[in-house]
């Protein structure tokens, strides 16, 4: 039995290993995605309709850009109102709603196995709706795949599902709703393996593909049968074109830290501002309305502006001018704690560098290939980079552009950004704010609990020490007292100026005694100075691997000073390891199933009172006079035994463990 947050009694069941469960799943997932295709259909029709409403004064639900107004001056405080409802919904509906919406999803599997409220997904829906539809800088695929995630975590807790699987069907919706907004099936399934579900099975794979693709039918039957960037068939040149790409891919690269690193740079700075909810994302909506009036082009979501710089239609000094305007007025808005996405700016800002740098080598060596071709690459690179999901966003640029001249053109710059990015940024765009409440995400296509929890979270403690002068008489004395903490230990640390200097071995207490005669030797000198240590900001899986390859049964804590705050033993380990297994095999009970078993409980109650016999009368009273006893039909009377007060000693030697 388990308790869910309202205190309810849950049931949970183990699952055969034979029973693998897919076709449950998929059955499952061909409903998230269309639900979650007609979630992402009603969010992109409710930020166009905002979007008319208010800077066009236009009862329309088309999606149109922003960028067109006439409305001057009052440009610059639409955003900012769009800032003030988000900051209301974050203040007093959920501070989960904070962000880009992938982070806060892979927090939600991280920690609390991939539930999610029904309210987070609602209210980004919403806070999103206003930041976009007044102009803010964001993208819609964020709040979609927040959102989304959210719709497949909610059937997945109405459903008796292990823990895998409901991540199975959150990985489902966010990628159905990814889809269903770019019609782009192969690239969202790619980003939640590579973002959220850290592993690649095809009993994850199938349910996911099923329900990515729904998502992108329900987006050609909806919103559009077109790729989102269609551009001409761009010539990318011969492989003497090669080294070009392979520079476009560092300067992708070193774009990517810069983003960023600028990012959450922005964040700590707003952060550390003396207002809060709602008057934060207020502040950063004016910045963007400043940036705006001045820039139209930066306002809103910004497909129009991509489009434009991919095939070529804005002059070079434009598209150098919207790299500085987009990404300083994305890094204001976001910076300032609102509600928003990240892909279409970053891919904007990508797509404009590397137009840039396109113009510059046609420039420096005619006969290249034409700018279009390294926007199209490196709108892929600096995404890619950035969140360490090179797969997705490779295969997303074909996608959207449906282009398959840019294949070569693609991988090496986004693997060589990629590459880049691996050694000079060991946080990505995604796992920063994690970082900061505690969490370790790596980009590994395992998912192995013991990468994600740190040494200190799995270390036992407090540690029983001795001083380092301790005698090996008072040693001796320590381990054969049954009501000493040591009785019980196989070894314990010895400390001298609080610091450990060795580990002292039951057994060597005893040689020293016995075989050698040796009471008052201190115990320093006796000590083992072979242990090995761990800080506790290690993972646990270094711990492991440490363990395995030192061939060492247990490793000491030590912090910063060398002081010793734990220890960690391959039971540790094994208890931290637990989880996987737990999340791969029991069953936990979902809403359906508990209220069915509760409805079923009730009315059996009521059919029982209901057909329970009369009471009998009471019987009568025995006449005093009787002698006491049986009598001759009786039975005699039970006696019950006393319970023995005195428990059973132990049997054979005192349970022994590590320090």
């Amino acid at each position: 039995m388990t308790s869910d947050d309202g205190g309810n009694e849950r049931t949970t069941t183990l699952r055969a290993s034979g029973d693998p469960r897919i076709t449950r799943l998929s059955a499952s997932a061909i409903g998230i995605g269309g639900a979650a295709g007609a979630i992402a259909f009603v969010l992109y029709h409710a930020i166009g309709l905002l979007t008319n409403a208010a800077f066009y004064g236009v009862l329309s639900a088309t999606f149109v850009s922003p960028a067109d107004n006439h409305l001057g001056l009052v440009v610059i405080v639409l955003p900012a109102i769009g800032g003030v409802i988000a900051g209301l919904l974050i203040r007093y509906g959920s501070p989960k709603i904070v962000g880009h919406g992938i982070p806060e999803t892979m927090e939600a599997v991280v920690t609390t196995e991939s539930r999610v409220e029904p309210k987070v997904g609602v209210l980004k829906a919403i806070a999103s709706t206003a930041t976009i539809g007044f102009g803010q800088p964001f993208g819609v695929e964020g709040p979609i795949i927040q959102t989304g995630g959210a719709f497949g975590s909610y059937i997945g807790q109405w459903l008796t599902v292990t823990p895998s699987e409901r991540r199975i069907l959150l990985a489902t919706g966010a990628a159905a709703g990814m889809a269903a907004i770019f019609g782009t099936p192969i690239s969202a399934v790619l980003l939640v393996v590579e973002l959220l579900l850290f592993e690649f099975r095809v009993r994850s794979l199938i349910p996911i593909a099923l329900g990515s693709a729904v998502g992108a039918g329900m987006h050609y039957l909806l919103i559009s049968p077109e790729p989102l960037f269609p551009t001409p068939a761009y010539d990318a040149g011969s492989l003497a074109a090669l080294p070009l790409f392979i520079l476009l891919g560092l300067a992708c690269g070193l774009f990517a830290v810069f983003v960023t690193r600028a990012l959450y740079r922005t964040e700590r700075i707003f952060r550390r501002l003396p207002i809060g909810q709602p008057w934060l994302p207020a502040l950063g909506g004016v910045a963007v309305g400043l940036v705006g009036f001045f820039v139209p082009d930066i306002l809103g979501v910004g497909y129009n502006v991509i489009d434009d710089v991919l095939v070529g239609r804005l002059a070079i000094t434009l598209v150098l001018l919207l790299i500085g305007a987009k990404l300083l007025a994305w890094l204001l808005a976001m910076g300032s704690q609102t509600s928003g996405g990240t892909l279409a700016p970053l891919f904007l800002v990508g797509g404009a560098f590397g137009y840039g740098l396109g113009f510059g080598f046609d420039v420096i060596a005619p006969g290249s290939p034409v700018p279009g071709v390294f926007a199209v690459a490196a709108m892929a690179a600096v995404f890619g980079a950035a969140a360490r999901a090179p797969l997705a966003s490779s295969v997303f640029a074909l996608e959207v552009t449906r282009d398959f001249n840019v294949v070569v053109p693609i991988f090496v710059t986004v693997f060589v950004a990629e590459l880049l990015a691996e050694y000079l940024l060991p946080e990505t765009i995604m796992t920063e704010r994690l970082k900061e409440r505690g969490y370790s995400i790596r980009h590994i296509y395992e998912y192995n609990p013991l990468r994600l929890a740190r040494v200190r979270d799995v270390m036992s403690r407090p540690v029983v020490t001795v001083p380092a002068e301790t005698t090996v008489l008072e040693l001796h004395r320590r381990f054969q007292r049954p009501d000493d903490p040591m009785f019980r230990l196989k070894r314990v640390p010895a400390i001298e100026a609080g610091r450990v200097v060795g580990v002292v071995d039951r057994e060597a207490v005893y040689r020293e005694l016995i075989e050698h005669g040796h009471p008052e030797r201190p115990s320093r000198e006796i000590a083992d100075r072979s242990f090995v240590t761990i800080a506790p900001e290690a993972t646990a899986y270094a711990a492991y691997s440490t363990l395995i390859l030192r061939k060492v049964p247990y490793l000491l804590v030590t912090d910063e000073s060398g002081t010793l705050v734990g220890y960690v033993s391959r039971t540790n380990l094994l208890e931290a390891s637990r989880r996987k297994a737990e999340e791969d095999f029991v069953l936990q009970e979902g809403y359906g199933s508990f209220f069915v078993r509760r409805w079923r409980a009730r009315r059996g109650s009521r059919g029982s009172a209901r057909a329970a016999p009369a009471a009998e009368p009471p019987p009568p009273a025995q006449d005093p006079r009787a002698p006491e006893g049986p009598g001759p039909r009786g039975a005699p009377p039970s006696t019950p035994v006393p319970a023995d007060p005195t428990p059973m000693p132990p049997m054979g030697k005192p349970e022994e463990r590590e320090p």
